[in-house]
């Protein structure tokens, strides 16, 4: 099952509230070690409250999470037919392998597609940097996914709010329809984000 989580980094990697606030001093040092590596733009934008109380968390399904980016992959592959189904793997559709070995640079949806962890502010680029865990992970910009997640939206399902909440609920199993998985993905991710955005906070999605 993959979930999405809007809130401050210690209390993604903590069981608990107390541990949460033993891991904040190791969450703040880490990000301070991020912002001497980047750009002087960026690094002004990668500032939040660790403290802060969790924003928002989604279900994203077994393989919405899976399904909403080879769904986006293929929305500006007009010459590529999409998938009726998830596949067990993504590496598995020869397409996306490719594109991934490029790191999607010629993607609209680089963001979405290369990325499983954003934070606040909006910067185009992507960075590859270990995460306070000791994973390396592809980082992205909250604001900038926020907005291809719109753009998505806005050139494919061209659904509401009402539409989207809707969404939360359809079935995303392993090897079920794409499009319903892809659905129910962007329904929980769109509310994280916002929560993200609004609080100014960190995003992470795990799971496959």
């Amino acid at each position: 099952m993959a979930r999405a989580f809007a809130g401050p980094l210690s209390r993604w990697f903590a069981p608990d509230a107390a541990a949460a606030e033993r891991l904040c001093a190791g969450v703040e040092a880490w990000r301070s070690d991020l912002r001497t590596a980047v750009a002087a733009k960026v690094a002004a934008d990668l500032v939040w409250d660790e403290r802060a109380p969790v924003a928002a968390t989604a279900d994203l399904g077994d393989s919405g999470w899976m399904a909403l980016r080879l769904f986006a992959f293929y929305a500006e592959r007009t010459d590529l037919e999409l998938p009726d189904t998830v596949p067990a793997l993504l590496e598995l559709d020869r397409e996306w392998r490719a594109a991934h070995d490029a790191k999607f640079a010629r993607s609209r949806y680089g963001h979405l597609l290369a990325c499983r962890v954003w934070l606040p502010g909006d910067f185009p680029v992507t960075l590859r940097a270990p995460l306070p865990d000791g994973d390396s992970a592809e980082i992205g910009s909250v604001a900038v996914l926020h907005d291809q997640l719109k753009w998505l939206n806005d050139r494919t399902f061209a659904a509401d709010a009402a539409a989207i909440a809707g969404w939360r609920d359809l079935p995303a199993a392993p090897g079920g329809e794409l499009l319903a998985a892809a659905r129910r993905g962007f329904a929980g991710l769109w509310a994280t984000v916002q929560a993200a955005r609004a609080a100014r906070l960190p995003l992470v999605v795990d799971g496959p």
